[in-house]
């Protein structure tokens, strides 16, 4: 994942994030409090379930996930690639696990305490980038 537009660089409104994915992974369902989220798929196939909703969402595809809403995707099985643009300050949250996770793993309670500083509620920890 590379960051392409921080927080500081967007008048505090939003990151961008260029995100190449392996097969078959996702995050827990959660949501975001600070803004919407909307996913631009570049490569692959995207499974997302949006408010308990399946939407499939193949390359040069776009979702947009209002504020607040509960989601998750899983990438299909060729892997794939997406740019996000993603709510303030979320930048944080991935420097922070990497950073963490390259010294080692990281305990689940460790990142819900870093989701929760940079805006991503984790509402389960099912299937979990597994």
């Amino acid at each position: 994942m590379s960051i392409k537009v921080l927080t500081s660089e967007s008048n505090g409104d939003y990151t961008i994030l260029d995100a190449i994915h392996p097969p078959n992974v996702g995050p827990a369902l959660h949501m975001h409090p600070r803004g919407s989220e909307t996913f631009f798929v570049i490569d692959g196939d995207y499974e997302f379930v949006l408010d308990n909703k399946p939407i499939t969402v193949k390359t040069g595809g776009v979702i947009s996930i209002p504020k607040g809403v509960p989601h998750r995707f899983l990438v299909g099985s060729n892997g794939g690639r997406v740019i996000i643009i993603s709510p303030p300050e979320l930048e944080h949250y991935f420097s922070k696990v990497s950073e963490l996770l390259a010294k080692g793993e990281v305990s689940w309670k460790t990142e819900l305490d870093i989701a929760n500083q940079h805006g991503q509620i984790f509402l389960d920890n099912a299937k979990h980038w597994s």
